[in-house]
């Protein structure tokens, strides 16, 4: 590259960072003003923050950076500095404040407070959070507040330090001016219930606080110099030993009922009693036993001392009951196949809007939820514990928000993590605005039929295709499995079964339809008879209707025998077509091709589609699906993946992956492996019509 044109791209990129920047000023002085902290507490031999503990004085300055960036963009630099210094003054003042009444009336935590320093680089970092999380969608919004809250009320309650209650004002403070300043109301299309009803923490996740609040609190008191929280004194009840092994066995099981683990509540069930047993004897049995509690002639330190001691084992007592009562909520549900009606789900169908792969949820094996009200329904299965929807909800557009919210909270009652699963774009913006992850997982093929004809340059395959059939004597039958002879019907059965004995890897299923989906009155069959009335060629066609209304077909099964022409599914895709076009409907769905990339997919996600793509190919052909369905001239909608975040997407891929191909063994993948091996060693072939399917 010549020197001059490699010089203008650095200048190009320094204007491109300098421009950057000065969208974020009060950021950059922020950070600028953190290293030079940290530079001259290294020279003063002093640190910025706790004197005992250097990396979490960098680690507060650190945060303190990261949280401006997060308010500047959200909230403004104007509202970021007015948040970044006023919430904590005044948190510092009334603490300092409420530090010197309680010393002078003989408080003994302000006692011990006063004189301690009041303020922490951490207390501007929690006071720009709370303000951001204002802005933040809902999902997001109620998860960071629930982890602010629980480290901030922990270090009060565990550490008591004055800079614990300053940093708490702070973040309270903080909070109640992003409420006011960052004007984030409801929107107008939500009703207020629905807002509600997601704006607050499940039970489960309030619970999971409170054990991991406990138990990193325990481990707080022993890291923590002088530690003065009105619960530190679980501390002096048991070896450091035992405080250790407490505090991480209550961490640990509340992670496990986060997952609705009925290990995790046996484990915190455990973990409490003792703990409620150990502090009783040592707080309460131990001292009545030995005359040691005195309730005249003490001081108000000493016997607001005595009283915390004496309740500190009801915290512990308090928290085992409501694991106790709330069990059955904790624990995850065990999914069954058959929930509510499935003859009711198909009137849903019908009557309502359910998109083009609505008809997949009446499938066996897909259970059924039904909105309280009666809105809509969700069909979906579970896999670990991972609820996985069957595309779009039942319902009306105008009702998709609330029965997705309402769902969403279902899954969360039942411990299962709700993944919405080939969903179209509507049903992605919706969730989406609350904070919710999604991940392009295929694209349809959507061809509409109103003006459809064999035509035209690109629909030569087709017309070549339809001409060969005609002369060879195949003819289109538009029929049902139930309506077929035996003889037909068994045909039909062989080719479908032929087809999945000839593949290295078990059949698809879930979303993905084959013989035992074709017999259903509402499944309409084309299929290709030749001269000889044998069955060469089928295809399966699902309704869609949309209020009411038959609208359009969606393609399932596909399949072509071994005597089936070349271009015999060109050949039926194409009078399906004409079919429908002459019936007065809309459209005819292609169905999704799998891990087919489009422009809404970023790069990473990109290349990892096609990296699979390229893997499963000589069994599944995924790309030369798509590159069959191009013939068509269809257009392409995405398909999409939505979980609550992206820490869900590794349990969601192993549930889509049990689902899909439940019957996976290794030497499935031994087989895949050896048919890669081959396709190596041999000429590229011309891809088969349907993605290698018969």
């Amino acid at each position: 590259m010549p020197r001059a044109s490699r010089r203008f791209d650095e200048d190009v990129a320094v204007h491109h960072v300098l421009s950057r920047l000065r969208t974020v000023p009060v950021t950059l002085a922020v950070a600028v003003a953190a290293a030079l902290a940290i530079v001259t507490a290294r020279m003063m031999h002093s640190e910025p923050d706790f004197p005992h503990h250097p990396p979490v004085a960098c680690l507060a300055l650190v945060a303190v950076v990261a949280t401006t960036w997060i308010a500047e963009r959200v909230l403004g630099s104007v509202r970021t500095v007015l948040v970044g210094v006023v919430a904590p003054v005044l948190a510092v003042l009334a603490t300092q404040a409420a530090v010197t009444i309680g010393a002078a009336l003989g408080e003994a935590h302000a006692e011990a407070a006063n004189g301690q320093p009041l303020f922490a680089p951490s207390t501007v970092a929690v006071a720009l959070l709370g303000a951001a999380s204002a802005t933040m969608p809902v999902q997001w919004r109620w998860r960071v507040r629930t982890v602010l809250w629980t480290v901030v009320l922990t270090l009060v309650l565990f550490a008591g330090h004055g800079s614990d209650l300053a940093r708490a004002l702070a973040t309270l403070l903080g909070t109640a001016a992003g409420a006011v300043v960052a004007h984030r109301a409801s929107r107008p299309t939500e009703r207020p219930t629905e807002r509600t009803a997601r704006a607050v923490p499940p039970t489960r996740t309030l619970v999971v606080a409170v054990l991991c609040a406990l138990g990193a609190g325990t481990l707080v008191t022993l890291v923590v110099p002088q530690a003065d929280g009105v619960l530190s004194p679980f501390a002096d009840a048991m070896r450091d030993e035992s405080v250790a092994a407490v505090g991480v066995l209550l961490v640990l099981a509340g992670w496990l009922v986060q997952h609705g683990r009925r290990l995790g509540v046996t484990l915190a069930v455990g973990v409490l009693v003792t703990l409620t047993v150990v502090l009783a004897d040592a707080f309460v049995i131990e001292p009545v036993q030995t005359d040691g509690v005195q309730w005249q002639g003490l001081g108000l330190d000493a016997l607001e001392w005595q009283v915390t001691l004496l309740g500190a084992w009801l915290v512990p007592a308090a928290v085992l009951a409501v694991v106790i009562g709330l069990h059955g909520r904790l624990v995850r549900a065990r999914f069954r196949a058959v929930e509510g009606s499935q003859a009711a789900l198909v009137e849903m169908i019908r009557d309502g809007d359910a998109g083009s792969l609505g008809h997949m949820g009446t499938w066996h094996g897909n259970a059924t939820w039904v909105h309280p009200g009666g809105l809509g329904a969700v069909a979906h299965r579970v896999h670990g514990d991972v609820a996985l929807t069957v595309s779009d909800p039942v319902c009306a557009a105008a009702d998709r928000p609330a029965v997705l919210a309402a769902f969403a909270s279902a899954c969360e009652r039942n411990g299962w993590v709700p993944a919405f699963t080939s969903v179209h774009d509507p049903v992605r913006q919706i969730l989406a605005a609350d904070g919710w992850t999604a991940v392009p997982v295929g694209v349809e093929a959507v061809l509409d039929v109103a003006e459809f004809s064999l035509s035209g340059k690109k629909r030569q395959d087709l017309r070549t295709a339809s001409n060969r059939a005609d002369r060879e004597g195949i003819r289109d039958e538009w029929t049902t499995f139930a309506a077929l002879s035996a003889a037909h019907r068994s045909e039909v059965e062989a080719v479908c079964t032929r087809w999945a004995a000839d593949r290295r890897l078990p059949e698809m299923g879930f979303t993905l339809g084959g013989l035992r989906e074709l017999d259903d009155p509402d499944v309409r069959l084309m299929l290709a008879i030749d001269a000889e009335e044998h069955v060469v060629g089928v295809t399966s066609w699902l309704p869609v209707h949309e209020r009411g209304a038959l609208t359009g077909w969606t393609l399932d099964v596909m399949r072509r025998g071994e005597d089936g022409m070349p271009g015999v599914m060109e050949f039926l895709i194409a009078r399906t077509a004409l079919r429908a076009r002459d019936a007065g409907l809309t459209t005819i769905s292609l169905s999704g091709t799998p891990l087919a990339a489009h422009p809404g997919a970023g790069a990473l996600v990109s290349r990892g589609s096609a990296v699979i793509a390229r893997v499963l190919e000589p069994v599944y052909g995924f790309r030369s699906l798509q590159r069959f369905k191009e013939k068509f001239g269809a257009r392409h909608e995405p398909l999409w993946l939505v979980v609550p975040t992206p820490l869900h997407l590794p349990r969601t891929a192993r549930a889509l992956a049990a689902a899909y191909v439940p019957g996976l063994r290794p030497r499935h993948l031994w087989a895949l492996r050896q048919a890669h091996r081959g396709q190596a060693h041999r000429e590229p072939a011309r891809p088969t019509t349907a993605a290698g399917r018969p």
